[in-house]
């Protein structure tokens, strides 16, 4: 029996991998979307180190099984982000304003830079993490540090991703073709490709996203010559040579658009089972037979809406009271929030919920949500009809998505302070029985995915570990300009000869005319 045991822990060790996972802590979404991949892998037996470099203290790590290094947080990011909370409003930030792109794209990367600093500051931290030998190294191409640090750290493979849907600079970093014809950028709700007016938005939305990204890319990789050297690979060289890019997105929701072998797929990862509710929420969801749910996530606060808008969401609820409504509010002993609760008997005003147990309760019937991609996923697999109200960022194409799929309606937030539009779309979703059907249908469609997203993620992580990336997997563009890229200089070489070669026919025929016409004059004068 000994033996045996033996045997089956030296095939474990054999087939157990050393993996490192850069999981900078600055978004719920993202910390859980890497720490779900380094559990996962956990799961399966490999040896995870999470390196977790601090920005916002208040975030959890996301994974709770891997070995984890912690840098602690510079002081200028915890006074960056005190600040924030104190002075900006999301409800407010209107992400089409090329004023936001020409005067915050220079600062937004300074938080993600002064961490990276603090990562190459702490004492012997990267000759350890080379000494490691890791097999594989993944990290997130947003906090672009982590895929900075993959030529100093040295691993067999490394694997990029993100916590969304491609956008920006992944497509030409990861070789993906863009399409910006149809393919809606991160800020558009929908897009017309029959509209010029529409594609010229897609465009220029594109732009903007890139533009504000740009800068982070410029001061890490600044940063990273400056610490070793002139030489030092790009963070866009070392992107175009992962073995794969993972991310969060679910095609089965998403816009139809061009891809690559490469990028593989594995949304929902950190998605949880549904737990029963306990006994307080269980009265809650029984006390009507529908109830709504209504949260702008963990970033954007209620609690920052317009006394105008939270009154008109109040005035909204008091229209539907036979419908119980949950309402995610960050201070539910404010002011507000006692009178409203005493209004209305519908009303149930909460710091916090079990969202997702909620979600899957067969009362549920409408989830307001701010269209974050963890929300818009897990309304797709619990098959609830959604109106959606997108605040900033990748909120917007996840609510265009869900709507052009059949499961709600998108909001614009600058209308929420009008009852009667937001009266009149409650009313629509929860009548048009379309919604739920679509929801329904397409939650089952997930249910019986071939393979799921963690039996994928386990599989492509340890083919990488064991061959590295395949030069058959890159493709050339990545090493293309703009010009060579989009054939500009076959166009323009190729209309230059035909400009040359109809200039030429020209000539000759001008001459040739001319010297019939010289001709036919000559005999005239003869005769």
């Amino acid at each position: 029996m000994r033996s045996i045991g033996l045997i089956l822990l030296l095939c474990t060790s054999l087939d157990s991998y050393k993996i490192l996972i850069y999981n900078s802590k600055y978004g719920h979404s993202h910390s859980n979307f890497l720490g779900s991949i380094a559990d996962a892998l956990v799961d399966a037996g490999h040896d995870v180190t999470s390196l977790i470099p601090v920005m916002n203290p208040k975030l959890k790590d996301g994974t709770e099984n891997s070995k984890i290094i912690r840098i602690e947080p510079d002081q200028q990011v915890l006074d960056s982000y005190a600040k924030e909370k104190e002075n900006y409003n999301y409800f407010e930030l209107n992400s089409f304003n090329p004023l936001i792109a020409i005067f915050m794209g220079p600062k937004f990367p300074k938080k993600f830079e002064y961490v990276c600093r603090k990562v190459l500051d702490e004492p012997g931290l990267i000759d350890r993490l080379k000494a490691e030998h890791f097999d594989v190294y993944i990290s997130e191409n947003f906090d672009v540090c982590g895929t900075a640090l993959a030529h100093a750290i040295a691993p067999k493979t490394m694997i990029g991703s993100y916590s969304s849907a491609l956008t920006g600079q992944h497509f030409s970093e990861f070789g993906v073709p863009e399409a910006i014809s149809y393919r809606p950028a991160a800020y558009m709700t929908s897009l017309d490709v029959h509209s010029m007016v529409d594609r010229a938005w897609n465009f220029y939305a594109s732009l903007h996203h890139k533009y504000c990204f740009w800068f982070l890319r410029l001061s890490i990789n600044r940063l990273m010559k400056e610490r070793f050297g002139e030489e030092y690979p790009s963070v866009a060289e070392q992107s175009a040579n992962v073995a794969y890019v993972l991310t969060n997105s679910e095609p089965l929701i998403e816009f139809a658009a061009p891809t690559m072998a490469r990028v593989i797929n594995v949304p929902g990862i950190g998605a949880k089972t549904p737990k029963p509710l306990d006994e307080y929420w269980s009265e809650v969801m029984t006390r009507r037979d529908q109830t709504i749910l209504l949260s702008f996530g963990s970033v954007v606060k209620s609690i920052q809406l317009h006394p105008a808008v939270k009154a008109a969401i109040v005035k909204t609820i008091s229209r539907f009271p036979s419908i119980t409504f949950i309402w995610k509010y960050e201070e539910p002993d404010d002011e507000f929030a006692k009178e409203a609760a005493a209004k209305l008997p519908n009303l149930v005003l909460t710091k916090w919920m079990p969202q997702l147990d909620i979600l899957a309760h067969p009362r549920l019937y409408v989830f307001i949500t701010h269209g974050g991609m963890g929300s818009t996923q897990e309304t797709a697999l619990r098959g609830v009809p959604g109106i959606f109200v997108p605040i900033f960022g990748d909120q917007m194409k996840n609510a265009g998505m869900m709507e052009y799929n059949g499961f709600g309606k998108v909001f614009d937030k600058n209308n929420l302070g009008d009852a009667d539009k937001l009266t009149a779309t409650i009313k629509e979703v929860l009548e048009n029985k379309k919604y739920r059907e679509n929801a329904q249908r397409i939650s089952k469609m997930l249910a019986k995915k071939p393979f799921s997203s963690k039996e994928q993620l386990v599989k492509y992580v340890e083919f990488a570990a064991e061959f590295g990336a395949s030069a058959a997997l890159r493709p050339q563009s990545v090493d293309m300009s703009f010009v060579t890229y989009h054939n500009l200089d076959v166009i323009l070489a190729s209309a230059a000869c035909i400009f040359i070669f109809v200039y030429l026919i020209c000539k000759m025929c001008s001459r040739t005319a001319v010297k019939l016409v010289a001709l036919i004059s000559g005999k005239t004068k003869n005769e």
